[in-house]
């Protein structure tokens, strides 16, 4: 059986979501596990990481963007901040994410288990011993997020944005308003990921 559970602090949020990283091995094959199980042997080859208690693996990572609003209104330098936390137990992922900019925050959460779909368009896939990878698609871009999981135990993230084709504005929801906003730029100033 399989199902995708969403908690909203505020209300549901209409775009999708997106999340790519890399992990080692035992975090990867976690991950795997949890994104539908593809093939383990390249996963097998990398070291593992440190796990937490009972097995758990906690990845946190972290991106700041900037993007200029053009419309309703026109705000350019619009900074934002972006956390998520994902625990892999077992065939479960989870994740808590939030952002914020000034005064302005919403936070989420997913639980993800081995098989499942998710209709707000989040995709998960291992895609191999180093890379997992997180998409999520928004009603003009998508954005993917590559974790890179180092032998050290260490990890990067990248963050893209691609416009669809045809689009040549970005739409994301307003954190202010939890209204669409329209931004004719968008990019990620900085980024930070640990396994812990």
């Amino acid at each position: 059986m399989s199902r995708l559970v969403s908690r909203w602090s505020r209300p549901p949020m209409r775009e999708g979501q997106v999340h790519e990283f890399e992990m080692s091995r035992k975090v990867a094959h976690r991950l795997f596990i949890a994104a539908g199980g593809l093939s383990m042997a390249a996963l097998l080859a990398s070291t593992a990481p440190a796990v937490g208690a009972a097995g758990q693996i906690n990845i946190d990572l972290t991106y700041d963007s900037v993007m200029d609003l053009v419309r309703p209104i026109s705000r350019p330098g619009i900074s934002v901040h972006h956390n998520l936390r994902v625990t892999l137990n077992g065939n479960k992922l989870s994740e808590n994410r939030d952002r914020s900019t000034g005064r302005y925050f919403d936070k989420n959460a997913t639980v993800q288990e081995r098989g499942s779909t998710d209709p707000y368009q989040v995709v998960w896939r291992v895609v191999d011993q180093q890379h997992l990878v997180r998409t999520q698609v928004f009603p003009q871009s998508v954005r993917t997020m590559t974790v890179t999981l180092n032998p050290d135990n260490t990890c990067r993230l990248d963050v893209v944005e691609q416009l669809k084709p045809g689009f040549q504005e970005y739409a994301f929801l307003r954190i202010s308003v939890h209204e669409l906003g329209y931004f004719s730029s968008w990019r990620v100033v900085g980024t930070a990921c640990a396994i812990r």
